[in-house]
This record gives structure tokens, C-alpha cells and sequence, in this order.
């Protein structure tokens, strides 16, 4: 998956150049602590006692168009589960709520890593499956997990003529 990065320069969130942890943001008069972190595109991790998609749906569309984000921002509702699992639900930039992502337990996986919540090997929890994150000393990440094909399809050479 890449190396993850907590530099707000390049996820890229304002203020002071800084690792973006333990932050807190207002969203509708609730206070949400969260941090965030990049393997190519931004997201933020907010705690939360019981991650859900109503949590999501309610919290995700604000706090992905706030200031803060000059590029917007994918965000993760997450729960450690112990040590070696924790628990996520996803709001992604452009796209809404969303079963599972790569990129969304990879950062997630590595945030609580680095707050010392969770080891190096963590298993990711969504309503779409499962995902093990293992992580380097230096936050290079990798992914495993199940592939699931779902769909075939065929392109018309027609889509290509404008590209020759």
C-alpha cells in the first residue's frame, strides 16, 4: 500500500506543519477527536465508542468538506477492538458511504499503530469484510486479504478513437 504519512503538509490539512494527532473538530456542536494521515490521498480517523453507518452518513459529508481539508478528506469512524483488530466505517471523498477500503484500513490500522493502541499486524473490521494491515518501523504498509470478483464487462473500441 505504500508508506503511510501523518504530515499535514502532505495529506494536506491548514495550519502549523505539524503530525495531525489527537486533534479535535466541530461538527454540528459535537466535538470529534481525531488525526489523520495519507497513502496518496487524505483521510482523517475520528474515535468513536461504537462505529456506524448512521455515524457515518451523519458526520462524514461535513467533516469531509471542512476547511481544514483543502482537498477534502475521506474519513474513518473507528473503534480498537484490542490489541491485533479494530473496528472502521467509511465515508469516502466524492463517493459517500462505502462497504470497504484499501487505503481507509490501511490509515486507519496505522493511526492506531502509532498511538500505541495496536500492534504492528492489525485486522481491519467493516461491514464488507475483513482486511490485515502489517506495518513496517517506518509505516510501510502492507495489505492481505480476500478478492471478490464482482462484475465483467467489455469496452467499445469506440471509447478509444478519441484517445489515438
Amino acid at each position: 500500500m505504500g508508506k503511510v504519512s501523518f504530515n499535514s503538509n502532505i495529506i494536506p490539512v491548514e495550519g502549523d506543519v505539524r503530525e495531525v494527532l489527537n486533534e479535535i473538530i466541530e461538527i454540528d456542536g459535537h466535538k470529534l477527536k481525531f488525526c489523520a494521515a495519507t497513502v496518496g490521498n487524505p483521510h482523517s480517523i475520528v474515535f468513536s465508542e461504537n462505529p456506524s453507518h448512521e455515524e457515518a452518513h451523519r458526520y462524514g459529508p461535513k467533516f469531509e468538506r471542512n476547511p481544514r481539508f483543502p482537498k477534502r478528506t475521506n474519513v474513518q469512524f473507528i473503534k480498537v477492538l484490542d490489541r491485533s483488530n479494530i473496528q472502521i466505517e467509511t465515508w469516502k471523498r466524492g463517493a459517500g458511504y462505502t462497504l470497504a477500503s484499501g487505503s481507509s484500513s490501511t490509515v486507519s490500522a496505522a493511526v492506531a499503530h502509532k498511538l500505541g493502541l495496536c500492534g504492528s499486524e492489525v485486522t481491519v473490521h467493516m461491514p464488507g469484510g475483513e482486511i490485515l494491515i502489517q506495518l513496517d518501523r517506518n509505516f510501510s504498509a502492507t495489505m492481505t486479504g480476500p478478492v471478490t470478483k464482482i462484475c465483467d464487462g467489455n469496452i467499445a473500441d469506440e471509447a478509444f478513437e478519441k484517445m489515438l
